[in-house]
């Protein structure tokens, strides 16, 4: 009986290890397979932006194409046209606004004149109606002065 005992118990062990290494390979595939599920909803919902992206597409190209078709593209092309005009052109007493955080109004049309302030993205410049050495001379509640034009948009 005691040569029984050992074998028994050996037995037993190996039982129990190996309900113990399936319950936790369960437990693996279980937590690997919301994984994958999570997975596949992420690539299912960028598929579908690609798709609308797609539709999208489509449908600007076939309202092009109406638009050519009915002879509207050429009225269209003319108001984009004087619209990018417009915004490249300040007249006197447009209003512009900063790019960036903080603006530097000169004293002069030039980067090496010293700054009169600076100006906050959210502070309104009143154009002048000149134009020199790539500066517009603007008003402000800062004062009057000049700044680079790349630096500005007009409203």
């Amino acid at each position: 009986m005691s040569v029984k005992n050992p074998l028994l118990s050996l037995f037993a062990k190996s039982a129990i290890l190996l309900a113990v290494s399936t319950a936790m390979f369960g437990l693996s595939i279980n937590a690997n397979a919301g994984f994958l599920d999570s997975i596949y909803e992420a690539q299912s919902t960028i598929s579908s932006i690609g798709r609308t992206a797609d539709s999208i597409r489509g449908s600007k190209q076939s309202v092009s194409n109406l638009s050519e078709d009915m002879g509207f593209a050429d009225l269209v092309n003319q108001n984009n046209q004087s619209n990018q005009s417009n915004k490249e052109k300040p007249v006197s007493g447009s209003i512009l606004f900063g790019k960036l955080q903080s603006t530097k109004l000169y004293s002069q049309a030039n980067k090496s004149s010293s700054p009169i302030a600076i100006l906050a993205q959210q502070d309104i410049m009143i154009y002048m109606g000149t134009e020199q050495n790539g500066y517009y001379h603007v008003e402000s509640d800062k004062g009057e002065g000049w700044v680079s034009k790349p630096l500005v948009s007009i409203q």
